[in-house]
């Protein structure tokens, strides 16, 4: 599936989204500060299917600066198909940010992977006062809570990080946090959580093709931390395998019990 036969080659030349799952991304056109057009929309996905992305969760953001909610991404998505033609495989999730709308996001029901996970996110400088009170009440209501970009939070030391993977809180790794794409910091941490098997998920994190593509051809990995994030991408892999299932049970059901 990946080449890493060649160490000089970068992530991209690699092979590395050849067949991948990619749990984290900002493709939903005007709804975030991701992708704005639905022309950009398809350059990218367009791009997406060359390097050989075969599956994608869509996850835009639900926050306060933006009025998304589920409903309306829904609907959102549902132009997307009939907009977007592409081989590879489209479901929809979303990033909730844990601000002060995030108690009525979770009244009108979450968006999540696979009806139990859900991508959560903080500000990167400071923690919600009642931050590990969130994620365990998320967890008392049956949600299996994903830090997506663990490594990007400047207030996270390694404590921090033990009490949450404590707490059974899973994270999600940022393929361009391992280019230094986002500085310095961010790329250790991303390096050591890598090391101690930390994570259990990578995603793009795509909010830009050009700046995804460029970070990938930056991308050199050392063997040891090739396999680490072979494992990730089959767990990507596994997440959409049960999400999928989750979808045909809901659909069965909903034939048979009209």
């Amino acid at each position: 599936m990946f080449s890493f036969l060649f160490p000089k080659k970068n992530l991209l030349e690699g092979g590395v989204l050849f067949g991948m799952t990619d749990v984290h991304s900002h493709l939903l056109p005007g709804v975030d500060d991701g992708i704005q057009s639905w022309d950009e929309a398809r350059k990218a996905v367009a791009w997406l299917e060359s390097v050989g992305v075969k599956r994608m969760f869509l996850t835009p953001h639900v926050m306060e600066e933006w009025e998304n909610t589920a409903s309306s991404l829904q609907a959102r998505f549902a132009e997307w198909k009939t907009r977007i033609a592409s081989p590879i495989e489209f479901q929809l999730a979303a990033e909730y940010m844990l601000d002060a709308a995030f108690a009525r996001h979770r009244q009108e029901g979450l968006l999540t992977f696979d009806g139990q996970q859900v991508l959560v996110e903080t500000s990167y400088f400071a923690p919600p006062m009642d931050l590990e009170d969130v994620l365990y009440e998320l967890q008392t209501d049956g949600y299996q809570p994903i830090l997506a970009h663990a490594e990007r939070y400047m207030y996270m030391e390694e404590t921090d990080y033990e009490r949450l993977r404590d707490c059974g809180i899973r994270f999600q790794l940022n393929l361009m946090s391992l280019a230094g794409t986002y500085g310095r910091l961010p790329y250790k941490k991303a390096i050591r959580l890598l090391e101690e098997e930390a994570y259990s998920y990578a995603g793009s994190d795509i909010h830009r093709q050009s700046t995804y593509e460029t970070s990938l051809r930056h991308l050199y990995l050392k063997k040891k931390h090739q396999e680490p994030l072979l494992r990730l991408l089959e767990n990507n892999a596994q997440l959409w395998r049960g999400s999928r299932a989750k979808l045909t049970g809901i659909a069965r059901d909903s034939r048979e019990n009209p």
